[in-house]
């Protein structure tokens, strides 16, 4: 209760013993009291994947994880078919960069209309387009029209989809489970996410040596239609434009003032930020060229790198199950935060092929469970009507900063090489979180400003009551 008190502004901290305590009487039944409103609590929640215990919920994931899956095997194929119509590994550079700025243009206009009109009804125009999308890939592609600027330009396109597309699917996920099973939700889709991206590329490969790139984007459409479905098996959502929600620009502006005046999420915004920046290029552009050049390998390490990768992932995942209905969230997620800006900066100095296979898992592990508790903790930390756009904050912050750290890690290649430029983006996470754990130490305390009866409970059961400050009860 303290640190929700301390998050909002106020001067307050927990005393052992509670009111109790200050008055000198005994603490036993406030103790009694507290652990019979936990085992209360404990009995409503299912555990892990309580989320699966709803209908709508199943209904929507699975139709998210066929989505998902469509996603990565478009994307695992993408590359190739660039090569294939003539392009390059600079255009391949250039589309991801061209295709990323959408998370910067839209991602704040993206959690203001998700949270002003009725998400699902944008997630059923949004994922119509891009079943038209991949569907025109496809017929471009037997009619042998397909160009690497058309290419560029629907991956523009889709990126722009993608961005708004993340909002609305943030808040749809919450309107599928009561309150107390939402991080059970987040975490599940979090699994679905890392299952995809270990099942998609492997799909990809089979599509390419059997019909060609005609049916990775057939597959792609066809699991668009997933989500469709599960989109109108579901309840119509509240728009809120009728409840006194601002308009666009307001509606920003609102998010953005509801998600910095907490300052638990404010900090955590400033990983993200970091995160973007510094530890997600060194990933998405980098490891080719560590391989290539660094361990002297071929494109067999580097698909078992990122094999390992997405392994680790995937287990990662698992723990995030375990770790998201855990009160305060904020010492695990640092903890993977710090581990995976090691494991960036080890395999920028490593030359051993098996080192490097080692840390590509740990970083896999960390950075799901690191990105998977700040998605819980703004989710859970966040009202009914913000909710979507804290979450399109957080995707801006984080995504939103990744063609800056493109360019960047690019200047730092061509000055030092891949592997200097990778060391330098994992010390810079480094020192850059160790800098917002010392300047905002709140983000110790992520999820207890959401449960904070929670978080005392489960630190220090006794610690049930609050004593304001001798000044400020003078001055009152």
């Amino acid at each position: 209760m303290a640190h929700w008190l301390k998050d909002r502004g106020f001067d307050a901290y927990a005393v052992r013993g509670g009111v109790d305590a200050l008055r000198g009487e005994s603490v036993a039944a406030a103790l009694a009291d507290v652990a019979r409103d936990l085992r209360t609590s404990a009995g409503r929640r299912g555990g892990p994947l309580g989320a699966l215990r709803h209908r709508h919920f199943r209904r929507y994931s699975a139709g998210v994880l066929f989505s998902l899956i469509g996603n990565w095997i478009e994307g695992a194929a993408f590359g190739y078919v660039v090569l294939l119509l003539g392009g390059s590994a600079a255009t391949l550079a250039l589309i991801g960069f061209l295709s990323s700025l959408p998370n910067l243009v839209f991602g704040l206009p993206a959690g203001a209309l998700a949270d002003r009109y009725d998400p699902r009804k944008l997630l059923l125009v949004f994922q119509g387009i891009n079943v038209g999308l991949a569907s025109a890939l496809a017929a471009l592609w037997v009619t042998d029209s397909l160009t690497v600027p058309l290419l560029a330009a629907v991956a523009v396109v889709e990126g722009s989809i993608g961005t708004l597309s993340f909002p609305p699917f943030q808040a749809m996920l919450a309107a599928t489970v009561p309150p107390q099973e939402l991080e059970s939700a987040v975490a599940v889709n979090s699994l679905s996410l890392q299952l995809a991206r270990f099942i998609g590329p492997a799909i990809a490969g089979f599509l390419l040596a059997w019909v060609g790139p005609t049916g990775v984007f057939a597959a792609n459409a066809a699991s668009f239609l997933a989500v469709l479905a599960a989109l109108a098996l579901m309840p119509k959502s509240r728009s809120l434009a009728a409840a006194g929600v601002s308009k666009l620009g307001g509606a920003m502006t609102d998010g953005l003032r509801y998600v910095f005046s907490q300052r638990s999420i404010a900090s955590l915004m400033g990983l993200m930020i970091v995160a973007g920046v510094f530890a997600t290029p060194p990933v998405a552009y980098m490891l080719p060229a560590i391989v290539r050049f660094q361990l002297h390998a071929g494109p067999g390490t580097l698909g078992l790198l990122f094999s390992l990768m997405g392994l680790g992932s995937v287990i990662g995942s698992l723990v995030l199950l375990a770790l998201s209905r855990r009160p305060n969230k904020g010492e695990p997620a640092l903890a993977g935060f710090f581990l995976t800006a090691l494991a960036i900066a080890g395999i920028g100095v490593s030359h051993s092929i098996a080192l490097s296979f080692l840390l590509a898992f740990l970083g896999g592990l960390s950075g799901v469970v690191f990105i998977g508790l700040s998605t819980v903790v703004v989710q859970s930390m966040s009202s009914d009507e913000m909710r979507a756009r804290a979450m399109a904050i957080w995707a801006a912050a984080f995504l939103g900063m990744l063609p800056f750290g493109a360019l960047l890690t690019a200047g730092l290649t061509a000055w030092a090489g891949p592997g200097r430029a990778v060391l330098v983006d994992g010390l810079a996470t480094l020192v850059g979180g160790l800098a917002i754990v010392a300047l905002r130490p709140e983000v110790r305390w992520l999820g207890c400003a959401a449960l904070p009866e929670a978080c005392v409970a489960a630190t220090s059961p006794a610690a049930v009551a609050l004593e304001v400050s001798e000044r400020k009860l003078s001055a009152a």
